[in-house]
């Protein structure tokens, strides 16, 4: 899927595509500092890290502590 064509279609005046960190800052400044719609397509790879930890708590205790977080 090209979803740079995409949104030239649907009239982006400003399209970027980053693959690292360095282009996504420089884009998002790009952006910021300017007057027109802007597009940005992140490219990211695949998977996770071997080390990634599991979570520790259910989705109902994430949306709970959402919510009070919301609330101060």
């Amino acid at each position: 899927m090209d979803l740079k064509k995409i949104a030239e279609g649907c009239g982006y005046p400003s399209i970027e595509t980053v693959t690292d960190y360095r282009e996504l800052d420089n884009a998002l400044n790009e952006a910021k500092n300017t007057s027109v719609l802007s597009f940005i397509e992140a490219k990211a790879a695949i998977g996770a890290r071997d080390n990634l930890g599991r979570p520790t708590t259910t989705a109902k205790e994430n949306k709970e502590k959402f919510m009070d977080g919301l609330k101060a």
